[in-house]
């Protein structure tokens, strides 16, 4: 049944004055919120419930009725169950899977040793940063902190040798593949830790396909509307297509991978919101180093001021983070790490090289703020059907 622009997949009443929707046009599908009363219909992305404090507020006749998130959230379960075969979403999801798989390894490269000294700002984000001399095998520096178990891992492939003073990779045949994601020890990377390396990305596949936040400018569903334009045709892992696909998430591609990057010491991270952090973290005898701006996409592009304070008994770190403009009632947010945490978040993202207090601030909180997203869509999603395995 098709309106206007949308087909209608699936509909939830969820009492006699509300129905929800699952649409689609081009592109991602929309949650639609059907008042029964008026017969009047809105549409907006499924992003529009990963804010849980968030309420419904529709016209009944001359009163307002309001309904918590909780409940919609159990009607967009519904309507993902009962829309999913329309939608493929089962075969796509794992198609999706591969594909994540595949950018978040992509490779950065340097070719001069002016590339490793100061690393270029488009260059920083990568798991893997890969250097060659003008005759010689590539070598590639992994670019992520590692647990016990993945540095054992690590260890038995790498070697010593330029440029960096610690082993790195060198690739065997000489060439550096596009991606690193079909590497021997990057496949044993997957199998060694799963919860980092594979398992996150079903929930992110689907939800993306469904239409939650990939952190497009203005609102938009740039990454979310290139997997729906390439991921149904057979040709999906090409590496044009690849390429496509990554030019269209951007930000996306980067905040995941400061995710995947810090992804042991986020575990420890001690967020809290106060009235006034920087009043609270120098009433605990913290000491101000550095403030810089930032803009956090999946805040609503707010700009905010972030001030790094340490802590000089214990080298503990905090930012003290500030929006520009604070809406009624908004507050500041902490987050604390150890000096220990911090140290080997400044050598992560340093690339093997100079370590860049700034750039593993931005790094550091974009992590963050991807670990939250993470949370809340798996939540979102909890009640969503499985897919069931697909042959790669």
């Amino acid at each position: 049944m098709a309106t206007g622009e949308f087909s209608i997949l699936a509909e939830y009443e969820v009492d006699d004055d509300l129905s929800l929707l699952l649409a689609r046009g081009e592109g991602v599908p929309r949650l639609g919120i059907f008042n029964l009363n008026s017969e009047k219909k809105k549409y907006v992305p499924l992003s529009w419930i990963e804010d849980p404090s968030r309420t419904l507020k529709i016209k009944v006749g001359r009163t307002t009725k309001e309904y918590q998130m909780k409940l919609i959230e159990e009607g967009v379960s519904s309507l993902i169950e009962r829309g999913a075969e329309a939608l493929s979403l089962n075969s796509l999801a794992w198609r999706g899977v591969q594909l994540l798989g595949d950018l978040i390894h992509i490779p950065k490269a340097a070719r001069s040793d002016a590339d490793l000294s100061l690393i270029a700002d488009n260059k920083r984000d990568t798991l893997w940063y890969a250097y060659t001399p003008k005759k010689g095998k590539w070598r590639v520096h992994p670019c992520f902190s590692v647990t016990e178990k993945e540095r054992g891992i690590l260890s038995a492939a790498m070697e010593d040798g330029k440029p960096w003073p610690t082993p790195a990779l060198s690739m065997e045949n000489g060439s550096l593949p596009f991606t690193m994601r079909n590497v021997p020890v990057v496949k044993e990377l997957a199998l060694g830790n799963p919860a980092r390396w594979s398992e996150f990305m079903l929930p992110v596949a689907k939800a993306m396909l469904l239409g939650f936040s990939d952190w497009s400018s203005d609102g938009e569903h740039l990454f979310t509307d290139a997997l729906w334009k390439y991921l149904p045709k057979q040709n999906y892992r090409s590496e044009e297509t690849i390429t496509a696909i990554a030019s269209s998430g951007r930000t996306f591609m980067n905040k995941l991978i400061a995710y995947l990057r810090l992804w042991p010491m986020l575990e420890h991270v001690q967020a809290e919101k106060v009235p006034d952090a920087t009043k609270t973290l120098e009433e605990r005898g913290m000491k101000k180093r550095e403030r810089f701006e930032m803009i956090a996409p999946n805040l609503g592009d707010k700009q905010f001021r972030v001030t790094r304070l340490v802590d000089e008994e214990s080298s503990g770190v905090s930012f003290g983070i500030v929006p520009t403009t604070r809406l009624p009632g908004e507050q500041d947010r902490i987050i604390t790490f150890s000096g220990e945490d911090w140290a080997t978040c400044l050598d992560a993202c340093a690339l093997g090289g100079e370590a860049d207090p700034q750039y593993t601030c931005n790094s550091a909180l974009a992590g963050i703020e991807t670990k939250n997203w993470y949370i809340r869509l798996v939540e979102c999603l909890s009640k969503a059907p499985e897919p069931e395995d697909e042959e790669e």
